[in-house]
Parts: structure tokens; sequence; C-alpha cells
């Protein structure tokens, strides 16, 4: 008997709001002063709240490239 393999996991779409900031690794505040203005809103339901995923990868690609800086290289004497 062979064993299948198990199926690929599904990564959403959409983001609740209660798991963006978790998602980009800030807090709540931090969220909603500096990301939330610049996403989509998608409603879910009657009070759900989501933003697309992608939206939110492109806010990090924009970001790291405004603030981010390259690894600091260091010179080891075993390297030489």
């Amino acid at each position: 008997m062979t064993t299948r393999p198990p199926p690929p996991r599904l990564i959403p779409r959409l983001v609740r709001f209660r798991d963006a900031p978790f998602y980009l690794g800030m807090d709540r505040n931090r969220f909603n002063r500096e990301v939330r203005p610049c996403l989509t809103r998608i409603p879910i339901g009657r009070q759900g709240l989501a933003f697309d995923r992608l939206e939110l990868d492109a806010w990090v690609e924009d970001y790291k490239s405004r603030n981010g800086r390259p690894a600091a290289r260091r010179i080891k004497p075993w390297d030489e």
C-alpha cells in the first residue's frame, strides 16, 4: 500500500485585521498608524475586515527598500 503525500497547504489570500499586525511582526498601533492607511480594506460579513496578503507583502518590500540596510560585512581572521 502506498501512502499519498499530504495535500499542499493553502496560504490564505486574505489576512484578517486581527492577524495582520502579527503577519508583519509589529504591534497593532504601529500597523494602524503606518500600514493600514496604505491598504485596501476588504469587508468580510457584517463586521469582519481583511487585507490582501499580497498588498501586505508589497508594503513590506517598499518599506524595506526605503529603510533597510545590508548586513555589515565582518572580516574574521579565519576567513583569510
